[in-house]
């Protein structure tokens, strides 16, 4: 019935149509509370930058970064930065080459501007700054669950190169194509690497935010900034709503505050 109703509607029409529907994910925004607060600031490139509240405390601190693919602009702008320490968790196979590929370049300067597809070229970070030390890859999936294997489903776009635990991707379906990944936790991740409170968490993890955040308020791991993409949103349903809502919730009980978020993407900053 869609295929005929494209055949026989012009398509400027169908446009017209497709504009007096709503967009559930904008009215949902306009429900959410800000906390205006100074000093937010951005490091990375459109697609995988992000937003956070400038801060001291950062330096010389370690960073969760969960999630990432083959745009590390923020992570090593992040080190760069505030001679930070980034423990990067992800266990998609193009991921952890992009990062091999970066640990074999450390020390080397940029030589051409940053491509803004989510697929950097090696040569267009500045890693004057990283070495062994400070840029670490955990080659699992961060979950609430410590050492447990699950199904890593294959995005729908082959050519994306982001896999998910909850396949939100393909509406939720059990029987599409997957690899098989270790999960670890935040709890584990913190034990491991003896660090006593952690200042930052980036969560871009496609579907499986929504049961870490709750794993670490049950666990009382609290970092001083939560940047999360509830990715789920990029393909609004009741579903999606729903498991960003109560989350949601549950950060403004633990007293955290909504600070901002990116009309592009589902991109969320907490701040306690």
């Amino acid at each position: 019935m869609k295929k005929f109703i494209k055949k026989l509607l012009p398509k400027f029409i169908i446009n017209y149509l497709k504009n007096l529907i709503p967009n559930k994910k904008n009215s949902l925004l306009k429900k959410l509370k800000f906390d205006h607060i100074k000093d937010i600031t951005y490091l990375g490139t459109d697609y995988g930058g992000w937003s956070f509240l400038e801060n001291t405390n950062l330096k010389n601190k370690i960073i969760i970064s969960a999630g990432l693919g083959e745009d590390a602009s923020f992570d090593i702008e992040l080190i760069s930065k505030y001679n930070c320490k980034v423990i990067a968790v992800d266990p998609t196979p193009r991921a952890i080459d992009h990062y091999n590929q970066i640990k074999m370049n450390a020390g080397k300067p940029k030589k051409e501007p940053y491509r803004e597809d989510g697929k950097l070229k090696i040569s267009s970070y500045d890693l004057t700054q990283i070495n062994d030390e400070n840029f670490i890859l955990i080659k699992k999936a961060l979950y609430n669950s410590n050492n447990e294997e699950l199904k890593f489903f294959e995005p729908p776009n082959k050519e994306h190169v982001s896999f998910s635990i909850n396949n939100w991707q393909n509406d939720y379906k059990k029987d599409t194509n997957f690899i098989k990944v270790e999960t670890i936790t935040v709890k584990n991740i913190l034990d491991k690497f003896n660090i006593n409170h952690l200042e930052m968490i980036k969560l871009d993890i496609e579907g499986a935010q929504v049961e870490v955040l709750k794993n670490m308020i049950e666990e009382k791991i609290f970092p001083n900034q939560i940047l999360v993409e509830f990715d789920e949103l990029n393909k609004i349903n009741e579903l999606a709503i729903n498991r960003f809502l109560n989350v949601h919730q549950k950060l403004l009980t633990e007293n955290y505050k909504l600070v901002k978020t990116s009309n592009n993407f589902p991109n969320f900053l907490y701040v306690k």
